[in-house]
């Protein structure tokens, strides 16, 4: 195994002391006018730095300057179509503030999400941005114990004292409904999860209050987030007996899986039952007529949060408690 290159090793390559490498290393914005270091000692102590292929040690960095230069990121699923947007659109604001984001999925799962929060705190990341699942309070107030700035998306049933950014889901699923009506449905139903986080519940409320002023009768079914795919499958013969011409979903995933599903057994989309999405697919756009979805604010979600947590990294404590967004319908 090949050596550490250490500072050490880049100031006698150059010739220069150790104190002079570290204080390149540390001001190096491209502009020597600022350090006592003449652009000629600065170009070989970097050069040096180049072709020795030198890693600075992160904890010391940590250590010297209090900060990281990352955050933490952790969604539902990063292969969702809208958490990936999510995450990329996350990491190009942070890159703009100089930082790194670091990304994770909890898959639902608090034991999982604890592992990553563990991870990403010994790495001294200076900020979170989350959307926790179902019992996963002791661990956000962990990083708020910690005093780790965190913004939390998505849900606002988490009884943490925390900036949270959330959507309308309560309105954006009731506009769900009335696109299915606009379509001559009049036996709409609702697909959901079994989970019980605040946006699933409200976009279930939406349906409801919509059904109710309708006086029609309130269908809900409701699937495991870990099964999604066979228990659609199960339920699907009992949603076809009831007669159901129509259905507003409550997430892109569940969305898709419906499709498969539909498909699987010779039912189409869009002709035999009506289908309303939640988030964005390509897949929307193949069917005639394409399937309409409501359609979340991804890039103020994003600008929020970040805003929000670069506030709180640097010291702030005025801020909104909670930031509610408005989702747009898309496809009609």
């Amino acid at each position: 195994m090949s050596k550490k290159v250490t500072i050490k090793d880049i100031a006698a390559e150059a010739g220069v002391s150790i104190a002079l490498v570290s204080f390149v290393l540390n001001n190096n914005d491209g502009n020597s006018k600022h350090y006592r270091v003449s652009p000629e000692t600065r170009a070989r102590i970097l050069d040096v730095v180049r072709r020795l292929n030198y890693r600075p040690n992160f904890s010391a960095k940590v250590l010297r300057t209090g900060r990281s230069k990352l955050i933490g990121v952790l969604l539902s699923d990063i292969s969702n179509a809208f958490y990936g947007e999510i995450a990329r659109e996350l990491e190009d604001l942070a890159f703009k503030q100089g930082y790194t984001a670091q990304f994770g999925s909890t898959d639902e799962n608090p034991q999982k999400l604890e592992m990553i929060v563990e991870s990403f705190m010994e790495k001294g990341v200076d900020g979170f941005i989350i959307v926790p699942c179902e019992g996963s309070e002791a661990t956000l107030q962990r990083i708020k114990d910690s005093n780790i700035p965190l913004v939390i998306l998505d849900r606002k049933n988490i009884e943490i004292d925390a900036p949270k950014i959330v959507i309308d889901n309560v309105n954006a699923i009731r506009n769900a409904v009335d696109i299915l009506l606009s379509k001559g449905v009049d036996k709409p139903a609702m697909l959901s999860y079994t989970m019980r986080m605040s946006s699933i519940m409200e976009r279930e409320q939406g349906y409801m209050e919509r059904m109710n002023e309708l006086a029609q009768q309130v269908h809900i079914f409701r699937v495991p987030f870990e099964s999604i795919n066979s228990s659609i499958q199960e339920i699907l013969p009992e949603i076809l007996a009831k007669g159901i011409n129509g259905m507003v979903m409550a997430t892109n995933t569940l969305t898709l899986a419906m499709i498969k599903a539909l498909l699987s057994k010779g039912i189409r989309p869009q002709e035999d039952i009506q289908v309303v999405g939640f988030d964005n697919s390509d897949v929307f756009d193949l069917f005639k007529p394409c399937i309409p979805h409501i359609l979340q604010p991804m890039a103020e979600i994003c600008k929020e949060s970040i805003e929000i947590l670069f506030r709180l990294i640097n010291g702030e404590t005025n801020l909104p408690k909670l930031t509610v967004l408005q989702g747009t319908v898309k496809g009609i």
